[in-house]
């Protein structure tokens, strides 16, 4: 062949290998940090697709898939073994939250509202939910009854400050596996602000945890 006929069928054919590569019109998943973008960093839902940015973590015997219901609602599903022991949250699966939504929650009493339900041949009984802002700004793991049925759960916390090193806040989420391995569904995860910033409220029977 020719170099004036071969050279332009060669660019012709790379360009077209690099278009399929790229995928335009295929769909592209959220995936990274929980951001406000756009919408309220003060208060912002994590439902349906954007389930994707979820992160599955490192430990293994965990399993972590977006699935499909009946009426075509897009969920999580976290099935975990019992020999899956940990405590960082970061560990397992867990959301992490970008730098405006980090400070939009700081020195500020929080909310994170989970709707989840039970699932499987092995069904979750609890579920466990924990705030980690750093090591020693932590909700700690707070446990929840799991009933067949969506239900919403809420786990309080007064947000520290930030440290001089801006970093991540996450979101973690478990099943409770107290033997075999036990399902859950997440339907929803929210994270808002409830109060102003400044000094928590201490008056007796607060639910806001320090």
């Amino acid at each position: 062949m020719r170099d004036r006929f071969f050279y332009p069928l060669a660019f012709a054919l790379a360009g077209a290998f690099v278009f399929m590569a790229l995928q335009p019109y295929s769909e592209r998943l959220p995936s990274g940090a929980v951001s406000g973008g756009g919408r309220n960093a003060e208060d912002v839902t994590i439902s349906g697709v954007e389930l994707n940015r979820f992160v599955v973590g490192e430990l293994a015997g965990i399993s972590m898939d977006i699935v499909a219901t009946e009426g075509g609602e897009q969920v999580l599903r976290i099935d975990r073994e019992a020999t899956a022991a940990y405590e960082d949250p970061r560990i397992g699966p867990h959301l992490v939250l970008a730098e405006d939504v980090e400070y939009a929650m700081e020195s500020r009493p929080i909310e994170v509202i989970v709707e989840a339900r039970s699932i499987g041949e092995f069904p979750a009984s609890r579920l466990e939910v924990n705030y980690f802002a750093k090591v020693d700004g932590e909700s700690e793991w707070q446990g929840f009854d799991l009933t067949p049925e969506y239900q919403t759960f809420t786990l309080a916390f007064f947000a520290p400050k930030r440290g001089a090193d801006i970093g991540y806040d996450y979101i973690g989420i478990r099943p409770v596996a107290p033997d075999k391995h036990r399902a859950m569904d997440v339907r929803s995860v929210r994270v808002r602000t409830v109060g102003e910033k400044g000094t928590p409220p201490v008056a007796p029977g607060s639910e806001i945890l320090r």
